[in-house]
């Protein structure tokens, strides 16, 4: 799904939850999340479309019109900066993120 059919599906009834996963701290990737399926933001030619930073894809995405996401990233654990392991059985940590504040940068 590109940005302009996200565009549609948020202004519907049932608007999809919306991830920006953190991959090695390098690349940025949306994923939307339906009721019954999830998949990966497209770029025009079909890949992944990947950004530099949560804060670029949170502008793409406040530009057309969402107001939420999560950032998505894997638990660092306490020898690497100090904080204990994610506890949770869930190997990631996620942090919501509120675009309307970045939505007059679109």
């Amino acid at each position: 799904m590109e940005l302009s059919a996200l565009k549609r599906e948020l202004a519907g009834p049932s608007p999809p939850a919306l991830e920006i996963h953190a991959f090695e701290g390098i690349i940025y990737l949306v994923e939307i999340i339906f009721a019954d399926r999830r998949q990966f933001l497209k770029a025009s030619s079909g890949d992944n479309l990947v950004f530099k930073s949560s804060t670029a894809a949170g502008i793409a995405l406040a530009g057309i019109g969402a107001t939420a996401a999560t950032i998505v990233h894997q638990c660092a654990y306490d020898e690497v900066i100090g904080h204990t392991p994610c506890l949770s059985g869930d190997p990631n940590l996620r942090t919501p993120m509120d675009l309307r504040a970045l939505a007059r940068l679109a």
